[in-house]
């Protein structure tokens, strides 16, 4: 694993409080019914996938994390991603047409979860208070996680900025010092001098959709992972 993955897997185990890591066919079904983020890794501790899951009728992560055990998530999200993957393998398929040609056809369903038990990932989730604070830790991870071998559709296009987002989505982050986080005080806290420059060609990468020549303040969860992420404090 690099190092780079490394420091962004350390940053995002800071964001919340995590459960264990735990293989999916056991867990899943005891997950918390709240809303939340989950991450899926594989064996070798590869993430390789980060989802949220909003009330679902009071089912919150245990209803999302149900629908991939259950097979019925084969076109959207981990399903997806999963499926996508075995298709990929010609032993997957093969194994499959054999199924076919003997008269044993299996559903799509089946399809889906063979796929997942296939990668043999292994779960962890933090539950969150409402979908929105759910949705600004899930914006925050990909961020962190989108250049580090994710499969989120997301980690290949833009993702969700405060400026595509819903308003309510991306509360302003506590400094250190008390009061929201500025360019200002996460320099301070990186040890930068250069007025915020080096901080705000990070952002610009990482969050392209921002209005150009808008104010950054106060900076968001996902603004200051991004950044603490990117930057290190210059070696005296």
């Amino acid at each position: 694993m690099s190092t780079e993955r490394d420091a962004a897997y350390a940053v995002v185990d800071e964001l919340a409080q995590w459960s264990d890591w735990r293989p999916f066919f056991e867990v899943a079904a005891g997950a918390p019914t709240a809303p939340g983020v989950y991450q899926m890794r594989l064996r070798d501790g590869l993430v390789v996938y980060v989802g949220m899951a909003g009330e679902r009728r009071g089912k919150g992560i245990r209803g999302r994390l149900s629908i991939y055990r259950r097979g019925k998530g084969a076109v959207s999200g981990f399903g997806e991603a999963a499926l996508n993957q075995a298709l990929a393998d010609a032993e997957f398929i093969e194994e499959r047409l054999a199924n076919v040609r003997d008269g044993q056809p299996a559903r799509a369903s089946s399809w889906a979860i063979d796929a997942i038990r296939r990668l043999d990932v292994e779960v962890r989730w933090t539950p969150c208070e409402t979908a929105a604070s759910a949705l600004a830790v899930e914006t925050a991870v990909v961020a962190l996680l989108r250049t580090h071998g994710i499969w989120n559709r997301v980690a290949n296009r833009t993702i969700r900025t405060p400026a595509s987002a819903p308003a309510a989505v991306e509360q302003p982050v506590e400094s250190d010092v008390g009061g929201p986080t500025t360019i200002a005080a996460l320099s301070g806290e990186l040890g930068r001098d250069d007025g915020g420059r080096a901080i705000r060609r990070t952002l610009r990468r990482g969050f392209p959709d921002h209005v150009r020549h808008t104010s950054w303040d106060p900076l968001t969860p996902a603004h200051v992972a991004y950044v603490r992420s990117r930057l290190r404090r210059p070696r005296s």
